[in-house]
């Protein structure tokens, strides 16, 4: 069994305040290069952060005496910590999501949190972006992580999403209809201590009675939302199927998609002018495509009535997202783990989609997942690459995950704000 690793039962090795990383393939995804950097070099890690990354023969008198802990991670790829940019946190994974998040209550919601928090960690991911949980329970956990009372992941949460009454995530939403009660649940979560705000704007393929091509909030409504948490700092994200839906948000001002599908009634509904328009005001896609896109459409549709549109979904999401690619709209990786069959532990899948099924370049993958995804964020101040005064969010694997992105679920060593995590 897996353990929690818990800050007051950390061995004493590692307390020392100086550690040391050896590598002799470094993936640093500093300068926005994601390429293998041959030679043996040292990690100097100190506290949370790195200190600097330095060829051996830099640390050499450093060895002899002995003071610091040290990690020979020499014939593996070391690289920055991962960041999961769409999760559900409070969701299950299991072929019942709903039933089981229907069936919990608070205390169990918590527990299956932090089950999750920890297997996204323990598989490299050391910053997860949870884009809708029920309750706001996730900013505890967040702060708790936060305060390194446990290891986990750093979590970006939005709280609660919003979304109409009896919209889609509406078992976990904060249901508001019109401007002012829009407006007044921005403020809510603010309040609350959200770290970005979350908008259903379509409706959704797994929550029962709603519609992906439902447009939920009118532009009026929508533009209230951007300029309220605009002006208290906060970034807007949008889940988006139909493609009403995008031009609503694109045009409000959002500063992410999530999903961005492009569907119309009769199908796929791309429009080119809306993508460029994307790329121009720099509209991050987060197309969220996990292990539901690999599977038959019988174990990944998340209600019996999708069945039989889903491999059409399924087909229809690669060559969209592959669009906007190629249109130089800003793509961050994520999973969204949590909902049906799609675990915590398997970002890999999602990465490797994104290079097979999405033709993306397998460096643009990986930023996609580290550099880019931090700066999407706002957090490339701290995250997102392996550079002196960053992090010390650090991932190593068996085999060079530029070769295939399957080789970043072989996790050999993950460490988290310069704390080694329990594997």
């Amino acid at each position: 069994m897996a353990c929690l690793c818990f800050r007051r039962s950390e061995r004493n090795d590692e307390k020392m305040k100086e550690k040391l990383i050896i590598t002799d393939h470094l993936i640093s995804c500093a300068g926005e290069d994601v390429r293998v950097e041959q030679g043996e070099k040292g990690i100097l890690v100190s506290g949370e952060k790195i200190e600097r990354i330095e060829d051996m023969d830099f640390f050499s008198s450093v060895l002899l005496e002995g003071k610091m802990k040290i990690w020979d991670m020499r014939g593996h790829y070391v690289l920055p910590g991962l960041i999961d940019g769409h999760v559900h946190l409070s969701f299950s994974a299991s072929s019942q999501p709903l039933t089981e998040l229907y069936g919990d209550d608070e205390e169990t919601c918590l527990l299956r949190m932090v089950q999750a928090a920890q297997m996204e960690l323990r598989s490299g991911v050391t910053t997860v972006r949870d884009c809708g949980a029920r309750g706001m329970a996730i900013l505890k956990l967040r702060d708790f992580i936060g305060r390194k009372e446990m290891q986990g992941p750093d979590i970006v949460s939005a709280g609660m999403p919003l979304t109409i009454t009896g919209g889609h995530c509406n078992f976990c939403g904060l249901e508001c209809d019109t401007v002012s009660e829009a407006v007044k649940a921005v403020r809510w979560l603010c309040k609350q201590g959200v770290d970005y705000i979350k908008v259903m704007v379509s409706g959704g393929n797994m929550t029962p009675g709603s519609d992906s091509l439902i447009d939920q909030y009118p532009e009026e409504t929508l533009q209230a939302i951007v300029a309220e948490a605009h002006a208290r700092g906060k970034m807007v994200s949008g889940h988006v199927h139909s493609t009403r839906s995008i031009s609503r948000a694109v045009k409000a001002g959002f500063d992410v998609l999530d999903h961005c599908s492009f569907k119309a009634e009769g199908g796929e509904d791309y429009r080119q002018e809306l993508v460029d328009e994307m790329a121009e005001k720099r509209i991050a896609v987060n197309p969220a495509v996990g292990k539901a896109y690999i599977l038959s459409p019988e174990e990944a549709a998340p209600l019996p009535d999708k069945v039989a549109m889903w491999g059409e979904f399924q087909q229809s999401r690669f060559g969209t997202t592959r669009r906007m690619y190629q249109s130089g709209v800003p793509i961050m990786a994520g999973t969204d783990a949590g909902c049906k069959n799609t675990h915590f532990d398997e970002f890999f899948l999602t990465m490797d989609l994104m290079c097979e099924k999405i033709r993306m370049k397998k460096e643009d993958v990986l930023a996609s997942a580290t550099w880019q995804a931090a700066r999407i964020l706002g957090m490339d101040s701290r995250i997102g690459s392996l550079e002196p005064g960053k992090q010390a969010d650090i991932l190593a694997v068996k085999d060079n995950p530029l070769d295939s992105m399957r080789n970043l679920g072989q996790a050999v060593f993950v460490m988290k704000r310069g704390e080694r995590v329990c594997l």
